[in-house]
């Protein structure tokens, strides 16, 4: 079990929507029993499924009530000699099982314990959760066009908005970015992500009672499996095995209803590939379902597809049992993710990313080809490190050689009510190709489009066209020479660069550089890079359509990017570049500088060529520009 990663206290989708769809007569909700009344030594029984979808009943007995175990919440501890938990004890998507005293409903187990002897667990008091399934919801319904019915669109509050503009722009998500292997480190690349709290106990905390729910993955191969372990680290998710979409029997069609005891899956991942947090039903009323008797995230108020599941079997270990449980029917959407519980709606729907990705290896003579299509949970924190583990997965499925490989990535990240974003990379990795995700474009533009601090983004669609070749078509550069000795202002120079290629052996290629004229007579830091390795030319920007401009302005890995610093100041004014001020405007500027809308800005002048090969590395040398 792990511990609890708490992501943000404001809701973690900001541009998602939602469809209303009829609502079915519902029967009355269940009645409770008071957590006032609980004294130790009572018994009573639980609802869970451990196999199917039929929930079965289990007997508990109430241990104590542990006091302010959580902020203002308590917890009953339990425990249960029943049969059926004798080998497995609770298990981990056992979370949310309703609990009864009386025939009343009292809690929901939510908590256990690692290398339990006993079945010991904690559980929450409905009343809690009932409470926290009562949170006003911050964004309202409105009509919308279409035979779709109402539609919800969730947009960025005022306030959460404000809050975003105070976080600094220059917080470093390299962390965060880590499933999508190596970052080239720039403020584009860098954005705001909450911190992430304690842990409720230590790795190693054994005594301490924590959540934990399981994760069920399909269709991933062992590396990008082990990313997703890597990526939910910290957090009450765990990966485990399981199969796609049902499995045998009635699990082809499935329950078509939430039923209090049954399983709920939360999908963040479904197609080809299939990633579902599962627990269980603790409260039906209505179309309001609370679930888990815990968070998940704990961010508020979240949407996510949620589905009925098909429980294959718990799987008994010595350290923490769990349930392999595969999704079946989406029947609503997940609103609301607080301390004491999940709550869904069944008369929503949650509009999903679609993500194709289409894969072409060579080798030799040889080709092979195959296509993935996946929807992806539309998560501001969750959907770039999503995108980058099933891209992940699809390359190491048709090319898992650990092996030199060159590649051709095309990557269409279409965001509504704006031209697309495409890139088309040639990267290079020395032990396959899953290596090579780091430096896609259109992956690692998401992490800043979908914080952008300025607008809500709607991502309607992720294309992504790999081609890869075995071969090692790449060059180290190691050094910069001048012909000349300095470079000539006004005209395009002419310079050559030493590089290393994968067998050892030194080339030089010619590089031109462009050299302005109002350069002659000083010195300027010359730069060569890779275009992708390149500092982004362009002012920081102030609105979405500066953000998406200054995207458009990123480059390649198989070009050229000479760069010119020279000792001169300029400023950046509301998004765009203001060049040769005079001296007593850049001094009035320096006080401001606090302020992305007007700050000084170190001009640089660049020269963009076509390279015979993808580049790696950089380099840097003083020269002088020869005076007139």
């Amino acid at each position: 079990m792990r511990g609890l990663l708490r992501l943000c206290a404001a809701g973690v989708c900001a541009t998602i929507g939602v469809l209303w769809c009829a609502a079915p007569a519902h029967a009355a909700p269940a009645e409770t029993y008071p957590l006032a009344k609980v004294q130790r030594g009572q018994t009573g029984y639980g609802m869970t499924t451990f196999a199917g979808t039929t929930p079965e009943r289990f007997s508990f007995e109430i241990v104590s009530v542990v006091k302010n175990f959580l902020p203002k919440q308590d917890i009953i501890l339990v425990k249960s000699n029943d049969p059926k938990l004798a080998v497995s004890g609770f298990w981990q998507g056992m979370s949310g099982s309703p609990l009864y005293l009386d025939d009343k409903l009292l809690c929901a187990f939510s908590y256990g314990f690692r290398f339990n002897k006993i079945a010991l667990g904690g559980c929450t008091p409905i009343e809690y959760m009932k409470k926290d399934g009562d949170a006003y919801r911050r964004n309202a319904p409105v009509q919308a066009a279409g035979k779709t019915g109402p539609r919800m669109v969730i947009a960025a509050s005022s306030s959460s908005m404000a809050d975003w503009r105070r976080l600094t722009p220059n917080v470093d998500v390299t962390e965060a970015m880590n499933a999508l292997g190596p970052a080239h480190r720039s403020w584009l690349l860098s954005a705001p992500l909450p911190p992430a709290l304690p842990k409720t106990a230590p790795v190693d905390g054994d005594q301490v009672m924590q959540a934990s729910v399981p994760l069920s993955i399909s269709g991933f191969s062992a590396p990008a499996f082990s990313q997703l372990e890597k990526m939910f680290g910290d957090s009450s998710l765990v990966p485990v095995r399981a199969g796609a979409g049902g499995g045998t029997g009635k699990a082809e069609t499935g329950p078509t209803k939430f039923v209090m005891g049954g399983s709920i899956a939360v999908e963040l991942i479904r197609g080809d590939m299939s990633a579902a947090a599962v627990g269980t039903v603790s409260y039906v009323d209505g179309d309001k379902v609370l679930a888990f008797g815990h968070p998940m995230f704990q961010t508020g108020e979240t949407y996510a597809p949620v589905s009925t599941v098909y429980v294959h079997t718990v799987i008994p270990s010595a350290m923490s049992a769990f349930v392999m449980g595969s999704p079946v029917n989406e029947i609503g959407t997940l609103v609301q993710d607080r301390q004491s519980a999940i709550m869904a709606d069944t008369s929503l729907r949650t509009p999903t990313i679609p993500v194709d990705i289409s894969i072409t290896s060579l080798s030799g003579k040889h080709t092979e080809s195959g296509t993935f299509h996946v929807e992806l949970l539309a998560n501001k924190f969750l959907t770039p490190s999503l995108v980058g583990a099933a891209l992940m997965n699809a390359i190491n499925y048709y090319l898992p050689d650990r092996d030199d490989v060159t590649a051709r990535v095309e990557s269409t990240v279409r965001v509504k009510g704006t031209e697309p974003i495409v890139f088309v990379d040639y990267l290079h990795a020395n032990d396959g190709a899953g290596s090579v995700m780091g430096a896609v474009r259109g992956l690692r533009v998401m992490v800043p489009l979908m914080l952008n601090p300025f607008a809500p983004v709607q991502v309607e669609r992720i294309d992504l066209k790999v081609d890869l070749k075995f071969e090692a078509n790449f060059g180290e550069i190691k050094e910069i020479k001048i012909p000349t000795g300095d470079l000539i202002a006004g005209e395009r120079n002419q310079i050559k660069v030493l590089m290393s290629t994968w067998d050892g052996k030194d080339v030089i290629e010619d590089v031109p550089v462009d050299v302005p004229a109002n350069l002659a007579g000083g010195i300027v830091t010359l730069e060569v890079t890779s275009g992708d390795s390149a500092k982004l030319d362009a002012a920081p920007p102030v609105d979405l359509p500066s953000l998406l401009a200054a995207f458009r302005k990123l480059l390649p890995g198989n070009v050229w990017a000479v760069t010119l610093y020279p000792a001169d100041e300029g400023v950046a004014l509301e998004g765009k570049l203001v060049r040769d001020l005079p001296a007593s405007a850049l001094d009035k500027l320096h006080p401001q500088t606090h302020t992305q809308r007007a700050q000084v800005y170190k001009p640089v002048a660049r020269t963009v060529a076509p390279a015979k090969r993808v580049i790696e590395g950089s380099t840097s040398v003083l020269v002088r520009v020869r005076a007139r």
